[in-house]
Order: C-alpha cells, then structure tokens, then sequence
C-alpha cells in the first residue's frame, strides 16, 4: 500500500498551490511533511512559469502545528535537532523565497503552522481560523515571527499564554492582511494573484526584496545566527525534577520531601 501524500501541488496558469495533506489532526507536522514542504517550496522558487505560490491546508484546518505523540519520540531519540531544523527551514523557503507566498487559512494555525503561515508575505483567512501557541501551555517555545507583526505587548501577552487569537482580532493586529466570509476566501486569493501574475516581469519579486530589506532581522534572529536561541535543555531537566518531587512526596510525605529539596537548593 502507498504512503499517502503529505503534500501535493496543483497549477492554475501562473498561480501554484502547495496543499497541506498530513495524516495527522489538523495536517499537524512531522519531519516528513516538514522536507517535503520545504523541497516544493524550494522547486517552485526556480519554476519560470509559477509567478506566486500559494500555500493552504486540506480539510477544516491549515495546519495545527506539532504533533505531540511523534515529537515524543524525536525526544526519546535525542533528534529534536532535526525538528528545530525544520522550522528555519521556513524562514528559508517562505521569507525568503523570491516568489510571493501566500498563506490562505481555515481554522487552526497553531504552532509551528501559524509560523509558517505568518512567514508568508501575504495571509489571507475566513472567520473560522484561529492563530497562536498552545504548546506553550506545554513547556514548548518556538522562535517566532509574531513580535515584528504584532509588536512587544501582544505578542508577550497571546505567546506566555498560549491564548489563541481569533480572526478578527488578529486582522486588527496586523498578523492577517484580511478575514474574508468562508465563501469568499478561495476567490479573493485567486484574484489577487491574478493580478500579481500580470505585473510587469521582476516587479513583484523586486518589491518583497526591498520590503524585507528593513526588516532583515527577522532572517538573522530567526535563521542566520542562533544568539537568541532558547535551550530545550531546561524543559527536560524542569520535568525530572519535577518528577522527582513529586516521587518523594508518594513515598515520604509532602513535609519530608519539602524539607529535602529545600536542603538541596541551599546547598
């Protein structure tokens, strides 16, 4: 029997679509659909006749993000690497992909998927979609595109939380371009790349260049150098102490194991 396709793509005129088709919930991600994302992304950023790409989700959702049940085993194997990998990966093939990108969203872009779709340079979503990090409830922190397009304050405040952001309220935020009735998304994205498929040859391509040149930081921080990168090793060593804790109050008591960890930190 075939594996099933994590992805496929379709072609109308000068208009490429990267559809998301993962067997997990919600097109969660995994290293496979992470590659060969990024290879398509890849093959179509030197295809002369696709003009703008187009990247959205098969069935109710884009993309909910990680898929906690295989990341576990990533964990297991100490390959956590290759899925840190996977995200600047993104930053390559979508923010700094020569061709518009541009994200069309139904319901959940969580995680890891609403980074891939607020790289894009354009994202366009109906009134079911929702935005945001809910792994963080989790212990699980991305590096994230949010603070440049929503600024400081909002992006602390949905980002410690892992509150989810509604359409709307991420429109008013600048992380959307428009919410569009659920009826009308499909047509409003194809139209405008229509329209971008007919400007001038290199004009568009010239345009993202320029634009993304203020904000070239996001490539840096994000992908070039890993200054501001944030260890995992504390999430793994906060959950053995954890356990540890809670070992010793099964076995000895709540005050007893107090009292030990207390000696510990003031040692």
């Amino acid at each position: 029997m075939d594996t099933p396709a994590s992805i496929s793509i379709t072609r109308s005129g000068p208009i490429s679509t990267i559809i998301l088709n993962s067997t997990g919930n919600g097109n969660a991600l995994d290293l496979r659909l992470y590659r060969d994302l990024e290879a398509a992304l890849g093959q179509l950023s030197v295809d002369p006749e696709t003009k703008a790409i187009v990247v959205e989700g098969s069935g109710a959702d884009f993309c909910a993000g990680i898929d906690f049940d295989y990341l576990q085993g990533l964990q297991k194997d100490d390959n956590l690497v290759q899925w840190r990998d996977g995200y600047t990966g993104f930053v390559r093939s979508v923010w700094n992909n020569p061709k518009i990108v541009i994200a069309k969203v139904r319901g959940r872009a969580h995680g890891i998927g609403c980074e891939l779709a607020l790289l894009a340079d354009m994202t366009f979503c109906d009134e079911t979609a929702t935005f945001g990090h809910p792994e963080a409830k989790w212990g699980w922190v991305e590096p994230t595109i949010w603070p440049w397009l929503a600024g400081v304050k909002v992006s602390k405040e949905y980002l410690a939380t892992g509150a989810l952001m509604k359409a709307a309220e991420a429109e008013r935020n600048g992380l959307v371009n428009e919410v569009l009735p659920v009826a009308d998304l499909d047509k409003h994205v194809t139209d405008l790349v229509t329209d971008l498929a007919v400007m001038p040859e290199g004009t568009v391509e010239a345009n993202k260049k320029r634009i993304n040149w203020p904000y070239r930081d996001v490539s840096r921080v994000l992908e070039d150098d890993r200054y501001y990168e944030v260890s995992f090793d504390w999430v793994r060593n906060s959950r053995e102490v954890d356990y540890g804790f809670y070992k010793r109050v099964a076995e000895l008591g709540f005050t007893e194991a107090v009292r030990l960890r207390d000696n510990e930190f003031a040692e």
